[in-house]
């Protein structure tokens, strides 16, 4: 009886216990957010180039994690753009640095149209932002450009005429900048009624310059300067442009013109006529005389990118000038024949030639002259007759060199075209004859009389 009131009892208190008001259930926190794989970076795949930002939570500043992801892909398209044009450039031998900035942030521009922020991640610490850049868009979008470009570009070199002119530099210009955003795709003209294979419109473009560039001339006047390219200081020149092949004057081209001590440069246009007025500058410090350049003026009718990327030389037309009235120490110098024959009638011309040309004094000692003119004069004898029907023949030739004192520098350096000279009875007098013709040469090329 004891153990059935012990058993009701255990049944009466787990009875009372499961009726008890139960505690209600603690709070559970919610898990966070999964953090994605992306955060660490995400490789390009067929559809899409990734940038991936990243900045600290309250320390971002100014700084805008939009931006700093778009700016992570336009890295990696600078990156590659680089690349390509190297490898282009290489293959072409182009010089593409002078377009190199201007390509950059053309493709930049055109990126961003194709560009958003796919998704976006905020941790405990750090914030991030997925930039993706739509490929095909972007791909699309160049070449279609691209073709744009090379239609128009064709349609102007297809415009240029035979004639060296203004107008054809100008259009050899815009249609290499048409093309100068696409230059990593290197555009070319598929037209087998002209060439044989696809060629480059920069390589067009170039031979075409080339051509123009070996057409071109620059001429002084007086027309003594041609073959005697030596004028004082202060004077007034006239400079003509000419085509070699129409042999006409062309108008409205830009000549440059650079100075031997100094980077300075001038440049100066030829009128309608085709020629222009240059008065060489004074000579204002210790050297006795300089020397100048003309060429044609390319980087300003085009620009110094397109210049580069075409790669033409133009040819370099020098004079020297030096000081007004100068005084010339004369220097005689005789190679082979015989050293006393007399010199007088070239140094005559020599003399006469520079006194009225140049209003040069001739001075007897060297210390006190400003150039030292140096007549070196070569003689070649035929000793031996081919029979009694034919005379002694003697051929003369000779080189005036000017140096100036102050300096002690060869400024000036004249060939004179090689004489020849005759005499049935004498070779001595054969000698002579040449020396009378050689004075008459030099008196025609270096003073034009």
């Amino acid at each position: 009886m004891r153990y059935f009131f012990d058993v009701l009892q255990v049944l009466l208190l787990l009875l009372a216990l499961s009726c008890a008001p139960k505690p209600p259930p603690q709070p559970v926190a919610p898990p966070g957010p999964a953090i994605p794989k992306w955060v660490d970076g995400k490789v390009e795949d067929s559809l899409y180039l990734y940038g991936v930002s990243k900045i600290e939570i309250g320390k971002g500043g100014k700084e805008n994690i939009e931006d700093i992801a778009y700016k992570n892909i336009t890295d990696k398209i600078t990156a590659k753009l680089k690349d390509r044009l190297s490898i282009v450039s290489d293959s072409t031998r182009a010089n593409f640095s002078g377009y190199m900035n201007k390509i950059i942030e053309h493709r930049i521009s055109k990126s961003l149209a194709h560009t958003d922020i796919a998704e976006k991640y905020k941790g405990k610490n750090y914030e991030y932002a997925l930039a993706r850049l739509d490929k095909k868009n972007y791909v699309n979008t160049l070449f279609s450009d691209k073709q744009n470009a090379t239609i128009e570009a064709i349609k102007i070199l297809n415009d240029i005429d035979d004639k060296v002119s203004k107008d054809n530099f100008t259009k050899i210009y815009k249609a290499v900048d048409t093309i100068s955003m696409f230059l990593d795709y290197y555009p070319v003209i598929e037209d087998t009624t002209k060439y044989k294979k696809p060629v480059g419109i920069i390589d067009v473009a170039r031979d075409i310059m080339r051509e123009y560039n070996e057409r071109i001339s620059i001429n002084f006047d007086p027309q003594f300067l041609g073959s005697m390219p030596l004028v004082n200081d202060n004077k007034r020149i006239r400079v003509s442009t000419a085509d070699l092949v129409s042999k006409k004057l062309i108008k409205g081209i830009w000549i440059t013109t650079r100075f031997s001590d100094v980077e300075q440069h001038d440049l100066i246009m030829t009128k309608n006529d085709g020629s222009t007025v240059y008065q060489t500058k004074p000579i204002l410090k210790e050297a006795g005389s300089y020397n100048v350049s003309f060429e044609i003026g390319y980087r300003a009718m085009m620009d110094e990118a397109s210049v580069m990327l075409l790669n033409v030389k133009p040819k370099t037309f020098p004079l020297t000038v030096f000081l007004s009235a100068p005084k010339i120490y004369f220097e005689n110098i005789m190679k082979s024949f015989n050293d006393s024959a007399p010199t007088s009638q070239v140094v005559d011309a020599i003399r006469t030639c520079f006194i009225n040309k140049y209003s040069a004094v001739f001075v007897n000692d060297k210390n006190k002259s400003d150039i030292i003119l140096s007549l070196d004069i070569s003689m070649l004898e035929h000793k031996e007759k081919v029979s009694d029907i034919y005379p002694y023949f003697v051929h003369a030739t000779g080189s005036i060199t000017l140096t100036d004192m102050r300096t002690n520098e060869k400024v000036f350096n004249h060939a004179i075209s090689e004489k020849e000279g005759s005499d049935f009875d004498s070779i001595e007098k054969a000698g002579l004859n040449s020396l009378k013709n050689l004075a008459e040469q030099l008196s025609l090329e270096i003073c034009g009389l």
